[in-house]
């Protein structure tokens, strides 16, 4: 394996061990073999649902809310 490959191994299974710890439940690793820049972690990539992640966190987000807020207004929350 080369040099460049180990590399960019042990920086995605650091950026996936990060994202991890900080709660991530599943994620996916996209590879371009293009890319110059062997150790550049980019979250461009980064899909849920098939979605940019922060995109579909965002609409997570506003589902939750607008629930929240239906319930209060029927009176099933305080």
């Amino acid at each position: 394996m080369a040099e460049a490959d180990e590399k960019l191994i042990e920086e995605i299974m650091k950026h996936l061990d990060k994202e991890v710890s900080g709660g991530s439940m599943r994620m996916s690793v996209e590879m371009d073999d293009t890319q110059e820049e062997y150790a550049k972690v980019s979250h461009k990539c980064c899909k849920v649902y098939g979605k940019d992640s922060t995109r579909m966190v965002g609409e997570l987000d506003m589902y939750s809310d607008l629930y929240l807020t239906d319930m209060k207004q029927r009176g099933e929350l305080e």
